[in-house]
């Protein structure tokens, strides 16, 4: 047999008095005279069956069955508000324009996607540059916002994750043996993880060479996969056709962390790039990265 449907009012009615203290309260805040509030929880209690309040000469206290019940009103009330707000913000519009290095692919599809089925009438421009000339566009207002690879000492932007780089080089290949190393970076200057690699070698008293230079990690790594070079990334980046070298096990020296940070034009933004910025900094915050 199917249940009645419960009346939102009067759950909301019930929460109120619970939190409140006092029908007088209640009635106070929800704009509703006192017996309407009475009324609103009678049918409740008549539709469960069951007694909901606790009415002591001071006080107001839910039963057993009451305190039950507010678990799941403030649920429903929770998911109600949740609905309308999602709703209204469908009819957010305009355009908002992201930067971001071409190799984030994993932390983006996904929220962009997102994004898209949440805010149907916001158009999207993505732009795919390196870490050092989106942060300029940001500054210069060319964009709305970036997500970018900074080193942890580095001012500005909101942290997203942080992340220790790592050795990488195909299964079972010997390429970090070799005197000096053979690496596979990106261009001198442009990239924090080159800068943060040759450093540790050097310090290290480690020889290395540059065997191959992009930009680009998929480019880098091209090399890497068929063990002609090592190159170095964070784990979040690295798939299953290539594996981490411990320092442990293969003498190379410790790489340090590095942030991934949300970096936005300066002023005021509009509600549509408030909310994709929500959204990046919680999807990225909790990703997993299972490779």
């Amino acid at each position: 047999m199917p249940y009645r449907t419960l009346d939102l009012r009067a759950l909301q009615s019930l929460v109120t008095v619970v939190d409140i203290g006092s029908f007088t309260g209640a009635a106070r805040q929800l704009h509703y005279s006192q017996s309407a509030i009475s009324m609103q929880i009678r049918r409740l209690e008549n539709e469960l069956g069951v007694s909901l309040l606790k009415r002591e000469s001071r006080s107001i206290e839910p039963t057993r069955a009451g305190g039950e019940v507010l678990g799941y009103a403030r649920e429903m009330l929770r998911l109600n508000g949740e609905l309308r707000h999602r709703l209204a913000e469908r009819e957010i519009g305009g355009t908002v324009r992201l930067g971001l290095p071409v190799d984030y692919a994993p932390y983006i599809p996904s929220t962009l996607t997102m994004f898209a089925e949440r805010y149907p009438l916001v158009e999207m421009e993505v732009r795919s540059e390196l870490s050092v000339n989106l942060i300029e566009q940001t500054r210069a207002g060319d964009i709305d916002m970036a997500i970018v690879t900074r080193e942890p000492d580095a001012s500005g932007g909101t942290l997203l994750r942080r992340e220790a780089l790592v050795w990488v080089a195909a299964p079972g290949t010997t390429a970090y043996l070799h005197d000096p190393i053979p690496l596979s970076l990106s261009p001198e200057g442009v990239c924090a993880f080159r800068a943060a690699a040759t450093a540790r070698l050097d310090a290290a008293g480690q020889r290395w060479r540059i065997a191959y230079e992009s930009p680009a990690f998929a480019a880098q790594r091209i090399p890497v996969g068929v063990g002609l070079a090592v190159t170095v990334a964070i784990p979040s980046l690295i798939g299953s056709d290539l594996e981490i070298l411990a320092p442990e096990t293969t003498g190379l020296p410790e790489l340090p962390a590095m942030d991934i940070r949300l970096h936005r034009k300066p002023g005021r933004a509009s509600r549509a790039a408030d909310c994709l910025a929500e959204l990046i900094v919680e999807r990225i915050r909790d990703y997993r990265h299972d490779g």
